[in-house]
């Protein structure tokens, strides 16, 4: 057998191998290489100009299987080449049909010769055994294919697009590769035409056997395959009308696709096994005809090469010869007339009994006939079934070039617009690009806070109730915009905990559009691009998310001067140091940005820094809300040192509000400047505070709790204390908060804790604190008797 492409039947790649290049039938490796449209449709020209090319090379073996199997994989370029090879493979039928006639004439003229080729017919039989060896060998291909095939529908699911995508790189790859072979073919040119007329000497035998049974069948299956052909140009005639209709379809061309595909994944898997089936019989049949024949022939010696008829025709020329010599006789009675009579009766008993033979191998004969009409109308549903897959390889192939085109068309579309569809949109809209007037007058922080805190309580809430927080909230909430970029606000459920930074938004004088964005974590978050998108080079887009589209929204003119809060919701439903690891290194840095690695040759928005970097602008604050219970998980030290964290109280008192007159947005740089402004008339306390901690209890947390601190602490405590202080906050109110959210919450749920300890570290804070202020530190005090109990518990 010849070497066959990958475009044709049996030598389909498996679609494991098409990311990484696919190796074909022929051993040669096929590297994937990425054309474009225009040098696709060149390859598709060159491969119909070398398909008749290739099949002049193709034996008859190969065209008969050809003829007579099924595409046994869903790749529409496979199924349109094979619609290619059966236009000429009919062509081919009719060439040799004109030769077959030739081969009667001479088979006519070597009667005389068939008692010596017995030799040759047992060669024969060995021949037929061999193909029928190669024959069991291509259906375990079958087999490994429909495995492949098996394997290729579970990537589907994966998605439609991006295997079309490969199909179309790949068609190329099998232009190459056919390329290759025919050139190999031409070199075998001479060898495969002598390998045909020896075939053809080979199968002489056979051929004259059939003659003297199957003439009239032949005559007859002639003119039903001319009849076929007639149908074959007609559903020609109605695939052209189909396909128009097919591009009036476009709109839902990929679904109708991904159905029929799936149909006829179903169909070609039936034809399949009734084909096997099929097959069976047919050889079934063919070694009763084999026996049959030989029967025949041995008949046919026995009577010196006469038919039936010629023998009735003697036996009745014989019968009227004996009427007219018994007449005769009658008339003239000799003795020698007698037994001349005996004699003709004798004869005539012999020609009865022949007769009576011939009668019965007629009868058998006639019973073959039946049974090789059977074969014809098998072939007859074969070539049905031949026409029917046909019809469905021109549909498929029409929507793959339909599937081609709107492919080739969206992509030149994305390279001129940009990969990020939204922050552009933004760009575009007035309304952001319009500063508004802003408050820039100085704040005094006490009258700011208390301010602050009547404008959250009238924020308006779906369940219309007032949102009551402590003197003592605001002040630290406040203090903490001042300290970190990072908000953790912690506590059960219905404490207020995403209505705070809400309401906290809305009081520093939202106008138009909101300057904040709540954005719902989830639990399945892993890494960065859960957060803020990923870029698909396929489509050519950035799939941008809330997060990303509020970090530039806060860069825009009407907001970049104006506090922006982005609420991270249900923040400990995933790890914040697994999706959000790269906000926790930057956010410490001056001027921090993101890259977003994207298609350099593409406009970005205008905002961008470069071509794909963006970046985080200085007035935008992460809060993230958290839950304590068995749905939610625990921050990590690296989040906890970074963040500002707060725990709100179940409940809070409620307050007389004021009538407030409107005002104008704060400005972010009237705030901040307030804020260095206390930093800098505090600082002598803030100081004062942090050599507290230093002095009095670094020494037993780091001797009995291993818990040491670093620069980090003071440095926020310099931008929180003194923001505290300035609200009208206590030294006590600012420091208690510092130690038990920064310090002793290192202490808590700790396993290796001693009672003694704990008592010990609780007695020095109330022994000392009287040094940095009056009152006390009630919630640092709380924690530690809180966690003292536990321990105690667990002792007991």
């Amino acid at each position: 057998m010849g070497k066959r492409s990958k475009g044709f039947p049996g030598n389909q790649s498996d679609s494991r191998n098409r990311n990484s290049g696919g190796v074909g039938k022929s051993g040669t490796n096929i590297p994937q290489k990425a054309t474009d449209p225009v040098e696709k449709i060149q390859s598709n020209e060159q491969a119909n100009a070398l398909l008749p090319q290739a099949l002049e090379k193709l034996l008859p073996q190969e065209l008969e299987a050809i003829g007579s199997s099924a595409p046994d994989d869903l790749d529409p370029n496979e199924l349109w080449k094979n619609a290619q090879i059966f236009a000429l493979a009919a062509e081919q039928l009719a060439s040799r049909e004109k030769e077959f006639e030739s081969l009667q004439a001479e088979l006519k003229v070597k009667q005389a010769e068939l008692d010596d080729r017995d030799q040759e017919s047992a060669e024969q039989s060995k021949l037929l055994h061999d193909e029928r060896e190669q024959l069991n060998q291509w259906l375990a291909e079958i087999g490994k294919q429909e495995r492949q095939l098996q394997e290729r529908e579970a990537n589907a699911v994966a998605g439609f697009l991006v295997q079309n995508r490969v199909a179309l790189a790949e068609l190329d790859q099998q232009v190459e590769q056919l390329s290759s072979e025919v050139t190999q073919a031409l070199s075998r040119k001479l060898e495969i035409q002598q390998q045909l007329k020896d075939e053809i000497t080979q199968k002489y035998a056979e051929f004259e056997q059939e003659v003297l049974l199957e003439g009239q069948a032949i005559e007859e299956e002639r003119q039903q395959l001319i009849t076929e052909r007639r149908q074959l140009r007609k559903e020609q005639n109605k695939l052209g009308i189909e396909r128009e209709l097919l591009h009036e379809d476009r709109e839902s061309l990929e679904e109708k696709v991904e159905h029929r595909a799936a149909a006829k994944v179903e169909s070609l898997e039936a034809n399949l096994r009734v084909w096997k089936e099929r097959y069976e019989k047919s050889q079934e049949l063919q070694r009763s005809l084999e026996a049959n024949l030989l029967k025949a022939v041995d008949a046919v010696k026995r009577f010196g090469q006469r038919n039936p008829e010629e023998i009735l025709a003697e036996l009745t020329d014989l019968r009227r010869r004996n009427e007219e010599l018994e007449q005769k006789l009658a008339e003239r009675l000799t003795e020698a007339a007698v037994e001349r009579l005996r004699s003709l009766e004798d004869e005539k008993e012999s020609w009865d009994r022949d007769r009576f033979n011939l009668q019965q191998e007629v009868s058998r004969l006639r019973k073959v006939e039946a049974v090789y009409q059977t074969g014809v109308l098998d072939f007859n549903t074969l070539q049905k079934q031949k026409e029917a897959l046909e019809t469905s390889n021109n549909r498929l192939q029409a929507a793959l070039d339909e599937l081609r085109r709107d492919v080739n068309d969206a992509i030149s579309q994305s390279k001129e617009r940009s990969p990020f569809e939204k922050c552009t949109q933004m760009d575009r809209d007035d309304k952001l690009q319009i500063s508004p007037i802003l408050s820039r007058e100085v704040i005094n922080l006490a009258q700011f806070a208390e301010d602050l805190r009547f404008r959250i309580a009238l924020s308006p809430q779906e369940n219309g109730k007032r949102l009551y927080y402590s003197e003592q909230d605001i002040r630290a909430f406040l203090g903490g915009i001042a300290m970190s970029k990072l908000h953790i606000l912690q506590g059960i459920s219905g404490t207020g905990k995403t209505s705070l930074p809400l309401a906290f938004a809305r009081a520093m004088g939202q106008r138009g559009q909101a300057n904040y964005r709540l954005v719902e974590v989830q639990a399945g978050w892993r890494d960065r691009q859960d957060l803020l998108g990923y870029y698909n080079s396929f489509e050519g887009k950035y799939y941008e998310t809330d997060f990303l589209t509020a970090l530039y929204e806060a860069q825009c003119p009407e907001f970049q001067d104006q506090i922006y809060i982005i609420i991270l919701d249900e923040m400990n439903l995933s790890r914040p140091e697994q999706y959000f690891a790269d906000f926790l290194s930057k956010l410490e840095q001056d001027a921090p940005t993101l890259r977003l690695n994207t298609d350099l040759d593409r406009p970005v928005p205008k905002l961008f820094r470069g071509n794909d970097t963006l970046v985080i602008p200085p007035n935008v604050w992460f809060v993230g809300t958290a839950n304590q219970d068995e749905t939610t998980l625990e921050f990590a030290d690296k989040t906890y040192d970074r963040a500002h964290v707060m725990e709100l109280a179940r409940s809070h008192e409620s307050f007389d509000i004021p009538q407030l007159p409107p005002r104008h947005p704060i400005s972010y740089e009237a705030l901040t400047n307030t804020f260095k402004e206390a930093q800098k008339q505090h600082g002598g306390r803030t100081a004062k505070a942090f050599s507290f901690l230093n002095n009095n209890l670094s020494d037993l947390l780091e001797r009995k709790f291993k818990v040491a601190w670093g620069n980090r602490l003071e440095r926020q405590m310099h931008h929180y204390v003194p923001i505290v202080l300035a609200a009208g906050g206590s030294l006590t109110e600012a420091t208690d908060h510092i130690l038990a959210t920064k310090i002793l919450r290192k202490v808590r749920d700790r396993h290796d804790t001693q009672p003694a300890d704990l008592r010990e570290l609780h007695e020095t804070i109330e022994e000392y604190w009287s040094e940095l202020d009056t009152g006390k530190p009630v919630k640092s005090l709380k924690l530690l008797e809180s966690e003292l109990q536990r321990v105690e518990r667990g002792a007991y």
